[in-house]
């Protein structure tokens, strides 16, 4: 494998959850179309959906097995316990602009942190094609940057939260209560598309994944105070940190030291409380916190 970018991390047991390059794909092959390939991809898991039956054991691994024919077990899409869901994700490749449906199984929601698609997470999981081969399997949690990984993780893991562990023995304990566990069902728009990652994955390969999210680190970019997660515009609704730029010099703010360009740092602006909440002060009460309005410092 060569050429990887946007690559979070290369463990030895197997292959990453990362988006990738299209440069281990066959390049004598002209790459397909990304709707087209999606009609494709969808009608394939919901085949698999509705011919397999799914089992849960006590520590929440999920196995899913072919119905025979004749056989009485609910499908995938017809069982209760864990009713399926879905998402629509709009794909963010300027190729071919496409609407994908989803489909994810909250086993359980979590208790704890709930991370956002700028965070990072604590995560077991294990990766399977439709064929059930397996092509990945991580028991014990690795960290993730959310921003870093495959499209169809970075919309769907957000709707779980973290669970609890025993603070007292450090960031990255090994024992997790009341996790967030789920499964989805990842077109190939969303995971690797023409790229070949592994050996174990093809092109064009629709994926399954079943996960297990034990913690949450919540990030600060640019080291200004603020979580990334909250450099949001109040008045934009599910607006993204990353399309935020108050002051319209081109870095999110997110990213950028000085939010206002006011050449005053931000983190300079605010002030934080001895127990991490934050006061944003407003020197001329006009409603704007200081560290957005270029007029007060």
């Amino acid at each position: 494998m060569n050429n990887f970018f946007k690559l979070f991390l290369f463990i030895s047991i197997g292959i990453v959850i990362a988006s990738c390059s299209g440069s281990d794909s066959d390049t004598t092959e002209t790459k397909k179309d990304f709707s087209e390939q999606y009609e494709k991809d969808i009608d394939s898991i919901d085949q698999f959906i509705d011919t397999h039956f799914m089992t849960v054991d006590a520590d929440f691994n999920v196995t899913f097995t072919e119905i025979e024919p004749g056989g009485t077990e609910l499908s995938i899409r017809n069982q209760t316990n864990y009713p399926l869901q879905f998402k629509t994700v709009t794909s963010t490749d300027e190729e071919d602009v496409v609407d994908y449906k989803v489909y994810y199984l909250k086993i359980r929601e979590g208790n704890g942190l709930r991370p956002t698609s700028v965070d990072s997470a604590y995560v077991s999981y294990e990766g399977r094609r439709l064929d059930k081969v397996q092509f990945d399997n991580s028991p014990t949690p690795l960290w993730f940057q959310l921003q870093a990984v495959i499209q169809g993780w970075s919309e769907i893991i957000p709707l779980f939260k973290s669970g609890t562990f025993d603070t007292t023995v450090g960031p990255n304990p090994t024992q997790f209560a009341d996790f967030g566990v789920g499964v989805l069902f990842v077109p190939s728009g969303l995971a690797y598309f023409n790229a070949i990652p592994s050996a174990l994955i093809p092109q064009y390969s629709p994926l399954i994944f079943s996960f297990k999210l034990k913690n949450v680190r919540y990030r600060d970019h640019d080291r200004d105070g603020i979580l990334s997660k909250d450099e949001v515009s109040p008045s934009v609704p599910n607006q993204k940190p990353e399309d935020y730029d108050s002051d319209s010099d081109t870095f999110a703010n997110m990213y950028d030291v000085d939010d206002d360009g006011d050449n005053y740092m931000t983190k300079n602006e605010i002030v934080k409380n001895p127990d991490g909440t934050l006061i944003f002060p407003d020197t001329d009460g006009d409603g704007i916190p200081n560290y957005l309005d270029k007029d007060n410092h």
